[in-house]
């Protein structure tokens, strides 16, 4: 590397079908960088999908794991400097090269693609990447939750095999976990998680030229991570806002595109169809091949639960349609309170959380749950400090309760930006976004009523008739809730022996924002993009 860091890769080439010998090439390239060492996550194989269809494969380990030098971090520009070198010594010095590179992976292995693609500058040898298993924004969707730190960066650290030359206990990816323990800095959204935002390398990565299909589950451990991505995409291409809704109508290119399925992390992702999808892609970009897959209009493919289809899509969300329900007596009503109403709810870390729970009457029409959803709370609290944790269920005629969607809020993070957050029609609230830094915090004062906006990640899905809607809220997240929230020490003391009141009342109308619109926006795909569960 330009730092005489030395990175480990392993090469693998095509053969010949005759002789069993190395075939004479050339070749385009695909590597991943990967931080497993030999127990590689995805994928399993070093490539040879895609070796045995004319490829040659090159796994690398990323600095600081394996054999590979240097010390690791988190993601970043340091890694995307070396997956940068790591593709011109591709393109350029390995022998057999055609001069074209691609990035494949998924998981670790998908995320850092997003740095390199940004790294690589204009007219570069890298032809396209596919970052599957990603998310958009690592501080809000994972490493951090409502303003509140996971487990996840100290959990994956765990897992790496660090190399010859990297300390575990100093290197700079320790340095992020023991501030977001002890809150630190990184606790918070600070310039360090800015710098490893997603959607804000878009506009560098569409600069550079540089297709992306990404891919994502509803069951991910970042549910629909990747439709942020998705969004600065075709935004960044056509010089938008990188955060305003793709609408109907708006031009979008088929260099960026999304896939959406109904898997958990890195399913099927080895499977026939989803790699066939990625070798259409890589074969489109690197080998000029006539797939027509670059012209769609409709470059968004989505898995629309339960209806059991998949739908192709520009805009994103589909509609800006929504619906407002009020928290009633155990009700969701689209009538505010007539009168005052409360409920309580307590802190207790050495107890299960209790549960409140608020259901609408049956539907008398199907809509189509389609994006993120805001939950506002009013609520007194008796300490300086509050953790709410919404959930949306849709709930069958039968009783089975279908989780959609959750969200979590540290109250002292309640600030929001407006000019950050995603409004519906009538400037209705969707997704309320929080700065989320050390500057933006303050204390929860005891005794007032104070507006709380948690936003639950994005879902889609169909909610048939007779159907009924169910907001669940927490003092803590629920067993089931997609991460592991470790709060803080000052916040646990903060938090304790806390004491809720949620208010329904005419003067302070907790409410949930749905996201609803008529199935008919949906429009079913010619294609299939993956297994249907």
């Amino acid at each position: 590397m330009d730092d005489g860091v030395k990175i480990s890769v392993e090469v693998v080439y095509p053969t010949d079908p005759g002789t069993g010998e190395r075939a004479a090439g050339p070749f385009p390239v695909l590597l991943t960088q990967n931080p497993y060492g030999a127990g590689r996550s995805d994928p399993t194989d070093s490539g040879t999908y895609f070796v045995q269809r004319g490829y040659i494969f090159v796994a690398s380990a990323v600095r600081g794991t394996g054999d590979s030098g240097g010390q690791v971090d988190w993601f970043g520009d340091r890694q995307g400097r070396d997956g940068a070198s790591l593709v011109e010594w591709a393109a350029h010095s390995l022998a057999g090269s055609n001069g074209k590179v691609g990035l494949e992976g998924c998981s670790y292995l998908g995320v850092n693609q997003w740095f390199t693609a940004a790294a690589v500058g204009k007219n570069s040898a890298l032809k396209a990447i596919a970052p599957f298993c990603t998310d958009s924004d690592f501080y809000n969707d994972l490493t951090a939750a409502g303003g509140i730190p996971t487990t996840f960066v100290a959990g994956i650290a765990r897992a790496e095999p660090r190399g010859p030359e990297d300390d575990p206990a100093t290197d700079p990816q320790a340095v992020t976990i023991a501030q977001q323990a002890m809150g630190g800095s990184r606790s918070y959204n600070d310039a360090y998680w800015q710098a490893r935002n997603v959607q804000k390398l878009l506009p560098q990565i569409v600069k550079n030229n540089v297709p992306a299909l990404s891919e994502a589950g509803w069951n991910d451990i970042f549910p629909g991570g990747n439709l942020d991505a998705y969004v600065a995409g075709q935004n960044a291409y056509y010089h938008r806002p990188l955060n305003t809704p793709i609408a109907p109508g708006d031009s979008v290119t088929g260099r960026y595109q999304a896939i959406v399925g109904p898997w958990t992390h890195g399913e099927h992702v080895d499977e026939a169809s989803l790699q066939a999808i990625r070798l259409e892609w890589f074969d489109t970009w690197l080998k000029n091949a006539p797939t027509g897959m670059a012209a769609t209009s409709t470059p968004l493919h989505l898995f629309e639960n339960g209806a059991d289809r998949w739908v192709d899509s520009a805009a994103w969300p589909l509609s800006l349609d929504a619906r407002t329900y009020y928290l009633g007596n155990g009700s969701l009503t689209a009538a505010k309170p007539a009168a005052k109403g409360s409920d309580s709810l307590p802190w207790d870390a050495a107890t299960a959380a209790d549960t409140l729970t608020y259901t609408t009457a049956p539907l008398t029409h199907a809509a189509l749950l389609n994006g993120p959803t805001d939950v506002t709370l009013y609520a007194k609290s008796t300490t300086v400090e509050t953790e709410l944790t919404a959930t949306l269920n849709i709930v069958a005629p039968d009783g089975t309760v279908t989780e959609q969607a959750d969200g979590i809020l540290l109250g002292s993070q309640r600030a929001t930006d407006a000019e950050e957050s995603l409004y519906g029609e009538n400037k209705t609230l969707l997704k309320p976004s929080h700065p989320f830094t050390q500057a933006s915090q303050q204390p929860v004062t005891p005794g007032r009523t104070t507006r709380y906006d948690i936003s639950l990640l994005s879902h889609f899905a169909k909610i048939p008739a007779g159907y009924r809607i169910q907001l669940t809220i927490n003092s803590q997240p629920p067993a089931d809730y997609h991460l592991q929230v470790a709060p803080i020490p000052q916040q646990l003391t903060n938090l304790a022996g806390g004491l809720y009141t949620i208010k329904r009342s005419p003067e302070a109308a907790s409410f949930i924002n749905l996201p609803l619109t008529s199935p008919s926006a949906a429009t079913p795909s010619d294609d299939n993009w993956g297994p249907s569960s």
